[in-house]
């Protein structure tokens, strides 16, 4: 055997023996070699939860025709996150513990017969309402269809009236028995448990107005700032 044969021979002998696959030889002379691999410029694509909010509030930026028009749509894309869906699953309690306790409590109150009957309906009514909205969150993301003259938007308009109604009408009957009797018999009497309840439950319904005005204000400060308004 010649050196040559006995040089292509012993490599394979020896993979064979070590069960290492060897490597290939190195390319020779005027043999071309493989291409690379090809490059993909496309980026990554941001995280999910980053992307589907920071994108859209930059596209309300770009698309906005000044700062008001930027915080309002800033607001609206707050109003669709999930984290305000959840909230108003929670706050589902509320209306739940309003009928209850008014239902409890209805004939225990003779400053106001009203008071029970006040908790009772605002509760129900708003329960109904807050199943429209979820339903209506669900069904579509599209602004036109949620803005448009549909019989869920109608309904839920006027729902939103008679609460309002309603809940001024409580405004009344509530502030203008206080502080109530908790002597039984006496014809300003009323469970503490019932009045308090409608008197914070109305009166946290005020904070909660002032809150949101706040915030709405602050929103509208940010906007300025970020839009570069005056």
């Amino acid at each position: 055997m010649d050196y040559q044969e006995l040089e292509g021979a012993l490599p394979a002998k020896m993979d064979v023996e070590s069960g290492i696959n060897a490597s290939p030889p190195p390319p020779m002379c005027g043999e071309s070699e493989p291409p690379p691999p090809p490059y993909d410029p496309t980026p990554r694509d941001a995280p999910p939860s980053y992307q589907s909010f920071h994108g859209k509030i930059q596209d309300a930026k770009a698309s906005s025709s000044g700062p008001l028009d930027f915080s309002k749509k800033s607001v609206k894309l707050l109003q669709d996150t999930v984290a305000v869906t959840v909230f108003m699953l929670i706050m589902l309690a509320v209306p739940i513990s309003m009928i209850v306790i008014g239902a409890i409590y209805k004939d225990d109150c003779r400053a106001e017969p009203m008071i029970p009957i006040y908790l009772i309906v605002l509760g129900c009514f708003g329960i109904v309402k807050s199943i429209l909205d979820l339903i209506q969150r669900g069904r579509s993301d599209n602004d036109d269809d949620r803005r448009g003259n549909t019989p869920s938007n109608t309904c839920n308009r006027l729902l939103s009236c008679f609460l309002v109604a309603f809940w001024i009408a409580g405004n009344v009957w509530i502030y203008r028995s206080f502080p109530p009797s908790d002597i039984v018999g006496d014809p300003d009497y009323c469970n503490p448990v019932l009045y308090y309840f409608a008197f914070w439950i109305t009166t946290v319904s005020y904070i909660i107005c002032l809150l949101t005005c706040c915030c709405m204000c602050c929103a509208t400060c940010i906007a300025f700032t970020v839009m570069g308004g005056p």
